[in-house]
């Protein structure tokens, strides 16, 4: 690969997609290679089927690679909520005297937090924000004349067992170097812009069969939490009843995708569905009722969230909600909000023709692997010191 493109691996809860791409013009992207397979998913940190989840990770790196006309050697490894561990902690160090703080400062403020978790491994580490003698608080105190250095420091720790899958995997197939990124500290840093994080902001991600609350401040989160709940289990709730028609649940999907819970809609109407095989029709009330079901299930599991960080620091902070489980279902934002009475905005990449929440976790990981590929080049090391 050239020194410029990466690839990455985003492991969603119902497909896993491998990009090659490097950095456009204007902060965009080029994509060298893409592709998307489905899989069974996984839930409780728990894959349904490895096996084709192998096949699918395997079947999207030659299709990829194929695009691109390469091997891939390298490649970053999204890790997604639910086998993702994040640990913050607040580190204090002095010096014998005032001077400037330098990059190796800052890895010893990191190294006095870094501790281990059974089960987990290290991947990562971010600051919320660093704090200097005379109280100034800073993102980067690479520098700043002080006599101490504070920091509030957030560690990401990867489930052993999902990094051993997928180094098997990977390694079998003959990539040579695996990276694993945190996908939430992905979407934070890249779809929230840095004046809204220097305060508190909430992030919402939610998938088809998994969702991930963070709370986030300065380039870190301080308070994770996720669960597998997503936009499967609001079709789902078209099956509570009974199997209505003997409907396939693909076919579900796309009759909620037509529907527009905050429009009113004649008495009688109803939603029709034609395929290869046969048509299907549901009145549109039913559908409407069950899907506002399925999204009471999700907003008592945010609730519970907000209530266990406990903080006030977010009362009055917008959720931003992102990935494609719901953000495709018209109306269901609207839902969220009065349902939660609070703020529900879609935030997505700001990018021609991949500007939806479905695209969210898979542009976060290639702009992360871009920076920390560029981070790691010698002449960043040289003009920003080696560490940091």
């Amino acid at each position: 690969m050239s020194r410029k493109s990466v690839a990455v691996l985003d492991v969603r809860s119902d497909a896993v997609t491998v990009l090659i791409g490097e950095r456009g013009v204007n902060n965009t992207f080029v994509f060298q290679g893409i592709h998307t397979l489905p899989y069974d998913g996984y839930a409780d940190a728990e894959f349904f089927d490895t096996q084709q989840l192998c096949k699918a990770v395997t079947a999207c790196l030659e299709e990829a690679e194929r695009s691109y006309g390469e091997r891939i050697r390298e490649i970053f490894v999204g890790v997604p909520g639910e086998f993702l561990r994040v640990v913050t902690k607040r580190c204090f160090m002095s010096f014998q005297s005032k001077r400037r703080v330098n990059a190796y400062d800052l890895n010893s403020l990191f190294d006095q937090g870094t501790q281990q978790e059974q089960g987990f491994k290290l991947i990562r580490r971010s600051a919320v924000c660093y704090i200097t003698s005379d109280n100034r608080r800073t993102i980067d105190p690479i520098g700043m004349v002080s006599d101490s250095l504070e920091g509030y420091l957030s560690y990401f720790y990867a489930d052993l067992r999902y990094e051993e899958l997928f180094i098997n995997t990977l390694t079998a197939y003959g990539i040579r170097k695996v990276e694993f990124l945190p996908v939430s500290l992905a979407e934070a840093l890249y779809l929230i812009p840095s004046e809204v994080r220097d305060e508190y902001a909430v992030l919402l991600d939610i998938g088809k069969l998994s969702m991930t609350f963070s709370v986030v401040c300065g380039n870190g989160i301080v308070y994770q939490n996720a669960c597998s709940l997503g936009g499967g289990h609001v079709t789902a709730q078209l099956y509570t009843d009974g199997d209505p028609a003997q409907l396939p649940f693909d076919v579900a999907e796309a009759m909620i995708g037509k529907i527009n819970l905050s429009a009113k809609d004649t008495p009688g109407a109803v939603i029709e569905y034609v395929d290869k095989m046969q048509s299907y029709s549901l009145p549109i009330q039913f559908l409407k009722e069950k899907v506002r079901e399925g999204l009471d299930l999700l907003c008592e599991r945010i609730s519970s969230f907000l209530e266990n960080y406990g903080d006030k620091s977010i009362d009055y902070k917008p959720i931003l909600l992102t990935g494609g489980g719901i953000t495709g279902i018209r109306g269901a934002r609207e839902h969220l909000s009065n349902r939660l009475n609070k703020v529900v905005e879609i935030i997505a990449p700001k990018l021609p023709y991949y500007n939806k929440a479905a695209q969210s976790s898979l542009l976060s990981l290639l702009n992360m692997a871009l920076e920390t590929k560029r981070s790691k080049g010698f002449f960043y090391k040289l003009f920003n010191g080696i560490g940091g």
